[in-house]
């Protein structure tokens, strides 16, 4: 038998953030995040409006890095210890979600060491102190609705998967505001990220029948904006030849 696990909840199309709402009665939240984009088109602070139009205290972490650090795990795990959250949002692409993940890990069970995470499907249950809920903001990872996180040893830049459906997000948001904010080169590469994901899901000798016609639509979606995506990657291509000139 095989299965797979998806968020229990996902909100997806235009202003879908507002659909935070359904955290009311949470008291206090932390949100998660890397990048001054962020603050710059606006999220940030919308984001942080959501949760306190609904009740919540809201702190933010935003000290994540790109490919994020063992370090940088333990010290937002620190600053989860002390704020006491029951409302974890990770706002971000592939590195916010990852390291929101593993803080949520180390928040939960602080016994914990990162050598204890290591092995697949073998963390405790989840949930005693908090809920998860991931805003994407890019396309290529898909770490909103996924059971992985990917973090980096500090001393030898090994990156090492966490793998557990414990930290499936409960609550994932594609708001495609987002994304449509996001610059060009950033917008072809993780598409291009997201077209081979899809393409990928064909490779694997136990892939579940039942994800087949998934496959089919994702890539009907794909075809549609592939040209898009070619045309954005061709622009900068030229511009950065010219500059090279």
């Amino acid at each position: 038998m095989a299965w797979f696990t998806i968020p229990r909840e996902v909100y997806y199309g235009p202003g879908a953030m507002k659909e935070l709402k359904v955290l009311k009665g949470h008291k206090k939240a932390i949100i998660v995040t890397g990048t001054n984009f962020m603050i710059e088109n606006g999220s940030l602070e919308k984001l942080i409006g959501i949760l306190k139009e609904n009740g919540m205290q809201v702190q933010v972490f935003d000290k994540v890095e790109s490919n994020p650090r063992i370090s940088t795990v333990y010290c937002g795990a620190e600053i989860m210890r002390d704020y006491e959250p029951d409302v974890i949002v990770a706002l971000g692409g592939g590195s916010p979600v990852d390291a929101a993940k593993a803080m949520w890990i180390f928040y939960e069970n602080p016994e914990l060491k990162f050598d204890d995470v290591k092995t697949p499907f073998s963390l405790p249950k989840m949930r005693r102190k908090a809920i998860f809920a991931a805003v994407g903001t890019t396309s290529g990872t898909g770490t909103e609705v996924t059971s992985f996180s990917v973090i980096t040893e500090d001393d030898t830049k090994i990156k090492y998967p966490i793998a557990d459906f414990e930290i499936t997000p409960d609550i994932a948001i594609v708001d495609t505001e987002i994304p449509l904010s996001m610059l060009e080169t950033l917008t072809a590469d993780s598409g291009m990220d997201a077209l081979t994901h899809a393409v990928e899901t064909y490779v694997p000798l136990h892939r579940q029948i039942s994800l087949i016609a998934w496959q089919s639509r994702r890539h009907k979606w794909f075809l549609k904006t592939l040209w898009i995506l070619i045309t954005a990657v061709q622009k900068h291509v030229k511009i950065y030849m010219l500059h090279r000139i």
